[in-house]
């Protein structure tokens, strides 16, 4: 690596680093791009030579477990509905996010409010970066399922991974709600279980 080369992975890296114990000591919200800056020792300007914002320092994490899903989801048995399979990779998928150091994905499905969530320049990719990889994982559990469907099956799927999508971060926005008004927190598999209870691939009527 040239030195202009390690000069800029070091500038990325002061950011990052003093992004994550920011984050850490005072929360996503209430840390500020300046706050980061001060803390790497460099300009503002400077800082979007590199990043769009300060949502994208925690989007790398984050979106690592997209990958992860998306494979439980294909290895599940082939004789598993794919709602069947879903479900159980995403509880299969909860330990492994509590016991790991990286940044949690269920951070792409709950923070702030759902309009600043979806609208937000840096997190609107990531949100079609999740539902496409759901997307592709679900057209192969639905063409393994070899059923006959009343749709195309990659439309089906597109369907399938936003319902997902909005079912996983509607679940995570319930138990925030409690949380705040200080009422009991079910356990978050038991509230996943229960949602996708409500789901089902339309199958079409055999002639």
């Amino acid at each position: 690596m040239g030195r202009r080369e390690a000069h800029k992975a070091a500038t990325r890296q002061a950011l990052q680093e003093a992004a994550d114990r920011l984050f850490a000591e005072r929360g996503f919200e209430k840390t500020t791009v300046r706050d980061i800056v001060e803390a790497a020792g460099v300009t503002e300007r400077t800082f979007f030579r590199y990043f769009a914002g300060k949502q994208e320092l925690i989007l790398d994490d984050a979106l690592a477990w997209v990958d992860v899903l998306r494979q439980l989801i294909v290895e599940r048995p082939p004789s598993e509905d794919p709602v069947t399979a879903v479900r159980r990779a995403v509880l299969e998928l909860i330990p492994s996010v509590q016991l790991s150091s990286r940044r949690s994905p269920w951070w792409l499905f709950s923070e702030g409010p759902p309009a600043d969530h979806v609208t937000d320049r840096a997190i609107a990719p990531a949100v079609l970066r999740v539902e496409r990889g759901l997307a592709v994982a679900i057209g192969e559990r639905l063409r393994q399922w070899g059923q006959r469907y009343p749709m195309d099956v990659e439309l089906l799927a597109q369907l399938s991974a936003r319902t997902v999508f909005g079912l996983l971060r509607t679940v995570l926005l319930w138990r925030h709600q409690l949380e705040e008004e200080g009422r009991p927190l079910p356990e978050l598999p038991t509230l996943i279980i229960q949602a996708f209870s409500t789901l089902h691939i339309p199958v079409a009527p055999t002639r």
